[in-house]
């Protein structure tokens, strides 16, 4: 079953972000934390067509205790400066390869990718970095059309998979 629209193979590199996140288990609290973090960026003025925001677990649901399990809602640094304050910090996630799925946006669709997409990742021969999180990429233009995406760290892109796949 093909969960995803195109996927792309793609170097992000590593940048501060302004970020708020909470701890528990995954699910509508994350939600929840996205909505507020939106409404944040537009009080000061950072949500517009060009907004890029990541939503990242720090903790695989299989791995961490629920409880324990974190999760990152953050956008790219804007060029002037903006305070972080509150539950704002700023941090710089890691870079690297990943391979990008491109998928609906719905709750249904973002679910299933999550379910599906270290199995494509092994059928189009990528080696999973485990060492990197798995990063949820809502870029509003994209959202705009019911859009987002699945960004898989990978150890490389294998040479005859450069690019769109």
């Amino acid at each position: 079953m093909k969960f995803y629209i195109c996927a792309t193979a793609e170097t992000i590199f590593p940048a501060p972000v302004l970020s708020m996140g909470r701890t528990g288990k995954y699910g509508a609290e994350n939600y929840r934390l996205m909505e507020a973090f939106q409404l944040w960026l537009n009080e000061n003025g950072l949500f517009d067509q060009d907004t890029v925001i990541y939503g990242i677990p720090m903790g695989a649901p299989d791995k961490t205790e629920p409880a324990r399990c974190r999760y990152e809602v953050c956008t790219p640094l804007p060029g002037y400066q903006v305070s972080a304050r509150g539950s704002i910090q700023c941090w710089t996630p890691p870079g690297g390869s990943f391979l990008i799925f491109q998928i609906p946006h719905t709750a249904g669709a973002v679910q299933t990718a999550w379910s599906l997409c270290f199995s494509e990742l092994e059928r189009l021969e990528y080696p999973l970095d485990k060492s990197r999180p798995v990063m949820e990429r809502y870029k509003k233009r994209m959202v705009d059309r019911h859009r987002c995406e699945l960004c898989v760290p990978v150890q490389s892109p294998p040479r005859h998979r450069a690019g769109r796949i």
